[in-house]
C-alpha cells in the first residue's frame, strides 16, 4: 500500500500535569492546572494505623495499611518537617476512619495530611483501576473537571455501587492535564505515493496554517475517545468500540486530513499506575490510532512496512 502524502502528520497529546485525590478532597487540589480529563479509579484502601506512630526529636514514623480484595499489607513511612525541627513539640492524632493524621501544634495551630497523597509522596505505589473515563470542556473552555464532579451522577453510581461491590478497595480520582504537539512523517525513500508532489504541499501548508497546539473542545474530545475506547472502562457506554469515527465530534482532524493520533499518560509522576480490566497502560508506550482503516491508508509510523 502506498503512502497517501510523502508528508504526514498526527496529533500527539500528552499529560503534562496529573493529580490524584478522594472525591471528598477535591476542593483541595490546586485549579492552576487546567484538568479537563479525569477518571473515576478503584484503588487499595489506604488507613493509617493507630498506635504506629513513633514520635523523634528529628522525625517521625506511621504505618500505612494498604488493602486490596487478594492482599493486605502495611508499610512503615519516615518522614521529618525539618531536620532543625523538634518533632517532640507536635501533638499528632489519627482521627477514625484512619484516612487522616492530624498535626497540631502547641498554639492549637497545624496541619492535617491525608493518607492518599501522604503515602504517594512518600514513597508508596499505587495501582489505580480505571472505572470511568470523562471529561469537562464547554464550549470554549470554561468549564473543568472540577465544576463537573461537583454534580456527577456516574461518580455517585459508582461509589453506590462500590459500597456492596468492592468495600475492600477506595474511590478516586484522577485529573489530568493534556498538551498537544505535531508529529510529522516524511517519507524520502519511496518516489511514488497516492497524492501528487503539489497536493502534498497543499496539504502541508493547510496543515501547518492551522497547527493543533491549543486546547479546545475538538482535542479534548478526541482525547476522550482514544482513552476510553482503549481501556473501555466498566462505567463508559460510548466509544468504546466505535473510534475513531468521521462522525464525533472531531471532525477537524479530518477536515485537515490527519493521519495518526497518539494519547501518552505518565502516572509514574505521582508513584501510579493505571489499567482497567480490558488492558494495561505501560508508560513510554503511547495509545496510538490511525483515523482511517487500515486497508485504507498506511500509518504515517509505517516507514520500513511493505
Amino acid at each position: 500500500m502506498k503512502r497517501k502524502y510523502m508528508s504526514e502528520f498526527g496529533l500527539h497529546t500528552f499529560s503534562s500535569f496529573v493529580s490524584l485525590c478522594y472525591p471528598n478532597d477535591l476542593q483541595t487540589v490546586s485549579k492552576e492546572p487546567r484538568y479537563h480529563i479525569y477518571m473515576i479509579n478503584k484503588i487499595p484502601k489506604l488507613t493509617f494505623i493507630k498506635g504506629s506512630l513513633v514520635i523523634k526529636e528529628d522525625s517521625i514514623s506511621v504505618g500505612i495499611n494498604i488493602k486490596t480484595e487478594t492482599d493486605n499489607k502495611s508499610k512503615t513511612i519516615d518522614f521529618s518537617f525539618h531536620p532543625l525541627f523538634n518533632h517532640n513539640l507536635f501533638k499528632y492524632i489519627i482521627d477514625k476512619p484512619s484516612k487522616s493524621l492530624t498535626i497540631q501544634g502547641e498554639n492549637g495551630g497545624g496541619a492535617i495530611c491525608r493518607v492518599l497523597p501522604f503515602y504517594l509522596e512518600n514513597g508508596g505505589y499505587l495501582d489505580c483501576e480505571i472505572v470511568y473515563i470523562g471529561q469537562s470542556y464547554g464550549k470554549k473552555g470554561e468549564r473543568d473537571a472540577f465544576t463537573r464532579l461537583k454534580s456527577h451522577s456516574t461518580l455517585q453510581k459508582i461509589q453506590s455501587d462500590h459500597l456492596f461491590d468492592s468495600p475492600e478497595s477506595d474511590i478516586a480520582i484522577t485529573l489530568w492535564e493534556f498538551t498537544p504537539r505535531l508529529l510529522t512523517s516524511f517519507d524520502g525513500i519511496r518516489k511514488e505515493f497516492e497524492k501528487s508532489s503539489q497536493e502534498d504541499i497543499d496539504h502541508m501548508q493547510k496543515v501547518l496554517e492551522n497547527p493543533p497546539l491549543k486546547i479546545d473542545k475538538q482535542l479534548i474530545n478526541i482525547t476522550e475517545a482514544a482513552l476510553i475506547n482503549y481501556f473501555k472502562p466498566e462505567y463508559n457506554q460510548h466509544f468504546k468500540n466505535n473510534f475513531p469515527d468521521v462522525g464525533h465530534d472531531y471532525k477537524y482532524y479530518y477536515d485537515l486530513d490527519f493521519n495518526s493520533i497518539l494519547v501518552e499518560l505518565d502516572p509514574s509522576a505521582i508513584n501510579a499506575g493505571v489499567y482497567s480490566q480490558e488492558t494495561k497502560y505501560k508508560v513510554f508506550n503511547p495509545i496510538e490510532y490511525t483515523l482511517h482503516p487500515e486497508m485504507m491508508r498506511k500509518s504515517m509510523f509505517d516507514i520500513f512496512g511493505e
